[in-house]
């Protein structure tokens, strides 16, 4: 199970910086209406477009680092567990 979970956020987070670099128009540009329920949307209303693009790499960047330690916990518990 925490191998599946390393998995969905080192994807989660290669979605959010290759949306963010190349600027996918609903990740990093989206309507500010939308800011009571869409966290782009909030986070546009707050920095502007290129703050929201910054926090979103930051993000995409966090999630990868979180997800490649979970498959190093979960591959090194896997084997000591033997």
């Amino acid at each position: 199970m925490p191998f599946f979970l390393s998995l969905f956020f080192v994807g989660s987070g290669w979605i959010l910086l290759r949306g963010a670099l190349q600027r996918w128009e609903w990740l990093v540009d989206p309507p500010t209406e939308y800011w009571f329920f869409y966290s782009q949307s909030l986070l546009k209303l707050l920095f502007g477009s290129e703050g929201c693009r910054a926090l979103t790499i930051a993000m995409g960047a966090m999630f990868m680092a979180v997800g490649a330690l979970l498959v190093v916990v979960s591959v090194s518990t896997a084997f000591f567990a033997q």
